[in-house]
């Protein structure tokens, strides 16, 4: 789309135009049909001011009606009634900028609600306060319904206008005797979090006010784990002693125990005891809850209060050695799946489906009948003609009601336990798609065949299906929910459907959900294949896998719902520089670094912080509290140690690859250009050659390798000096060695290869800021520069141990020594015995002794330099 068109679209008044024709609820006029063929003429349509509310002036564009007896009063009383202070007049000019004037009176909650909706899109906070302040007589609902939660939740927002909002509800109530509902909710469940002295101001404003007995502090403890602050914590507590609650305890202790907030969790737990709300049998069986009880009666025992913390650790370690995680399976479902304690008694599954079938026969009777000759165990067969033969599925909780009654079990098998389990949840869809599915009981019990199922299900659209499918795979998991989701995931990258994908982690991310490892790992083989050394396989087409796989990663990261640890980055990092793609890898270079730098160290306390680090961090603390993970490092250990995020994530070998994929970006004739990072619009071929005269695209050059490795290594990361000279000489070696390389890449950068030796010495030694090569017109000058590294010399070097100064600088080296009546020279050579020297070979006359001074001198004026650098 043109830049100028683009504009033109994105204004507020094309945008209202837009919004008015796709709202409007009939043709306009010169498209409608003729109802008969006589020539009529249009009328003509004019547009006001008030098109920017589409769903307001939806009536204009039938005829209009005649105006009722109080209508022109009204109207009559608002010219000539008295003069109204500025401030109203200054609202009323604010009503008309917007176009809202002519609704001031109305009383359409739906109309008010979209009008709130418009003027906090459009104007943000400051619409907001105006159209408050220009309600004109008009009051907020009081019945629970999606307008009234727009309109009382977005006031309530607004800082100037919470203590305004509670006294119109107290207005309210003393004159209808009516209050919102979830009046009090929606108040803190956004100030809470935020701000918690005006949490406490505005709850005792809503409590005195409004009289409130009864606070939903359970909704707002659910929502604790997720949003709360430790400030917030404690600002919760005071206002849980001071009210009449009861029923917080299920919500708050077990996740305060879930996020490691030991501490918190038995303060929580002692105020809920005092106050007498306890726990249900199921929270209270867990093992951290009973150690909390038992301290509560034992707390004159100071050798089990030391050790509570000690106690608690062992009893909830698991196999992954987390002092807070969960078990996966559910023990008992998984105790039955494997079978009785005892030797089972049974007849053949067929024979009992049979009998069950029978009409002529009650089931309560076959129930007795069967435990009359000793049958304590019945299979999924004759489980299904028994439910099915039930007059409705209601009945089905009575029918195991009987056969527990009766000692009769069910077989182990998943059919029946997954029957059994949805028929006490009261999950009639599911019990009914169990039902009436075509599959033999046998099939549910291999998870190969659900998987396949789950897939044609997904792919076929087929809703029920697919919900029947996942409660099947995750019978057996402590958080079904978030099992299923995972598998959902996996379906979706089976399939290599990104839309699909993107959906069901944002999903995941709205409500908090973990990405597991088994899911993890499926992500990568989102990638194309490849072969060890050599780039991945020709794309289909169908998307960009490596830019997807990386979002994908960020939106995980950023979320907070999973592990991604840095070796995960590896492969993309190199699948972007073998696929020549130089400028994407170094966005991603540097915004990996920001994100794994540990920001406890003091070397990456100045890096650019995202704004979801810090959210997402907490929650992978809480959901994987194992110190060996990344977002645990300590800040005093150095990226000495091999395993430091940023140490395996800029590996050696990473390092190396930079400076060779530098090389090829910018000597390669068919480098990419990556046109792919600008617009959609303008990555077409035929806009290449405009974006290279432009300047947009260019060409990289040879060395943006090695400035990336300098820039990493001024913000902090251990770059390897050696494995920088070996990676260069080897390259130097392609474009100036004796030989030929075997690879096509390098034979076609030596053929077109237009800059000398000498350059990439000197460049090489700018950007790095001191010599890593020695420069080729030094090359002879001494014997010290005569052991210098050049392409076109012997690779392998046989150095010395050591060199003495006579070798370096000649045999006509003298040293000079002041006398009061002149100069005196001494000849120092390799010889016991010295000589005096004639007048010819004093220093500056013969030819030898001259290229010593001028070797002396480099050495001087090198040595300079090099303090000059250590200063």
């Amino acid at each position: 789309m043109p830049p100028a068109l683009d504009r033109l679209l994105a204004r507020p008044s094309s945008l209202r135009l837009l919004r008015a024709l796709v709202d409007a609820p009939a043709l306009p006029a010169p498209c409608c049909l003729a109802a008969h063929c006589c020539r009529s003429k249009a009328p003509r349509r004019t547009y006001s001011a008030d098109s920017r509310l589409p769903a307001l002036h939806s009536q204009s564009r039938t005829p209009e009606r005649p105006r009722s007896p109080t209508q022109p009063a009204r109207i009559k009383k608002h010219v000539s009634g008295p003069p109204r202070a500025a401030d109203d007049s200054r609202r009323d000019n604010t009503l008309k900028r917007v176009g809202i004037g002519h609704i001031a009176d109305l009383h359409d909650d739906a109309v008010w609600a979209q009008l709130v909706q418009y003027l906090e899109r459009v104007q943000g906070p400051v619409g907001v306060r105006n159209i408050w302040f220009a309600r004109h007589g008009y009051n907020l609902p009081t019945n629970d319904t999606p307008e009234a939660e727009t309109l009382w939740g977005t006031f309530l927002k607004h800082p100037e206008l919470v203590l305004k909002v509670i006294d119109h509800a107290a207005h309210l109530r003393a004159e209808s005797g009516q209050v919102y509902p979830r009046l009090y909710e929606l108040c803190m469940e956004h100030w809470l979090p935020r701000h918690t002295d005006r949490a406490v101001e505005y709850h005792h404003r809503l409590v005195v006010k409004l009289q409130l007995r009864r606070l939903p502090l359970k909704h707002l403890s659910r929502m604790a784990r997720s949003r709360f602050t430790a400030k917030s914590f404690e600002t919760f507590m005071e206002i849980y002693r001071t009210s009449n609650e009861r029923d917080i305890y299920d919500f708050i202790v077990p996740a305060l125990c879930d996020q490691g907030k030991f501490a918190l969790a038995r303060r929580w737990h002692n105020l809920c005891v005092f106050r007498n709300d306890m726990p249900s049998p199921s929270v209270a069986s867990q093992p951290i809850v009973q150690l909390f009880f038992t301290e509560s009666s034992t707390m004159s025992n100071p050798e089990i209060w030391a050790s509570g913390e000690r106690i608690l650790r062992q009893n909830v370690m698991t196999e992954s050695n987390s002092p807070i995680s969960k078990p996966r399976y559910n023990e008992e479902l998984t105790r039955r799946l494997l079978g009785r304690d005892t030797a089972p008694v049974r007849f053949e599954d067929s024979f009992c489906a049979r009998m069950f079938a029978t009409k002529a026969i009650p089931a309560d009777s076959i129930i007795k009948g069967l435990a009359m000759v000793g049958v304590n165990e019945i299979g999924p067969q004759a489980l299904l003609a028994m439910a099915v033969k039930a007059n409705s599925i209601g009945d089905l909780p009575q029918r195991f009601e009987e056969l527990k009654a009766a000692g009769i079990t069910l077989q182990g098998c998943v059919f029946s336990l997954a029957l059994e389990k949805f028929t006490m949840e009261g999950n009639w869809r599911l019990v009914r798609c169990m039902l009436e599915s075509d599959q033999h009981p046998d099939v549910f019990d291999d998870p190969k065949v659900q998987e396949k199922l789950l897939d044609y299900y997904l792919e076929q659209g087929r809703t029920d299906e697919s919900h029947r499918t996942l409660a099947v795979l995750t019978l057996f998991h402590n958080d079904s929910a978030a099992e299923s989701w995972n598998l959902l995931l996996q379906a979706h990258i089976r399939h290599l459907d990104p839309s699909g994908l993107v959906q069901v982690l944002q999903d995941m991310r709205r409500q908090s959900i973990m990405v597991n490892m088994e899911a993890m790992v499926m992500i990568k083989t989102i990638l194309r294949p490849r072969h060890r050394g050599r780039k991945p396989t020709e794309s289909g087409g169908k998307f960009d896998d490596v830019r997807f796989v990386a979002r994908v990663y960020t939106l995980i990261l950023e979320g907070g719902i999973g592990m991604v640890p840095p070796i995960a980055w590896r492969e993309i990092l190199r699948r972007y520089g073998m696929l020549g793609r130089y400028r994407e890898l170094r966005r991603l270079i540097f915004w990996l670094l920001c994100w794994y730098a540990p920001r406890s160290h003091n070397t990456f306390t100045n890096l650019p912080k995202s704004t979801f680090v810090d959210a997402a961090t907490q929650k992978l603390r809480a959901a994987y509290p194992e110190r060996s993970h990344y977002f645990h490092w300590p800040a005093a250990v150095t990226q000495e140690n091999p395993g430091h995020p940023l140490r395996r994530l800029f590996r050696n070998s990473f390092q190396q690859g930079l400076i060779i994929w530098g090389f090829k970006a910018g000597l390669l004739p068919n480098a990419a250009l990556e046109q792919s990072m600008v617009s959609s619009s303008a990555a077409t071929n035929r806009k290449r050659r405009s974006l290279l005269k432009k300047g947009i695209l260019k060409r990289l050059n040879w060395h943006v390798g090695l400035q990336t490795l300098v820039e990493l290594r001024d913000l902090g990361i251990h770059v390897h000096r050696h494995t920088v000279i070996k990676t260069l000489q080897m390259q130097l070696v392609v474009l100036f060695g004796r030989g030929r390389s075997r690879k096509k890449e390098n034979r076609v950068m030596e053929d077109v290869n237009p800059i000398p030796y000498g350059e990439y010495v000197r460049e090489v030694n700018r950007i790095w800021g001191t010599p890593l090569f020695a420069e080729p017109q030094l090359w002879g000058k001494s014997r010290l520069h005569g052991w210098m590294w050049h392409p076109r010399l012997e690779r392998r070097v046989r150095r010395r141990t050591s060199v003495r100064i006579g070798e370096v600088v000649g045999p006509a080296w003298r040293r000079v020594s002041a006398a009061d009546d002149g100069h005196q020279y001494e000849r120092v050579g390799d010889e016991p015995d010295h000589q005096e020297t004639s007048a010819g070979q004093e220093w500056g006359v013969d030819g030898e002794g001259q290229d010593s001074m001028s070797s002396m001198e480099e050495l001087e004026r090198a040595a300079a330099a090099a303090r000059a650098r250590r200063r």
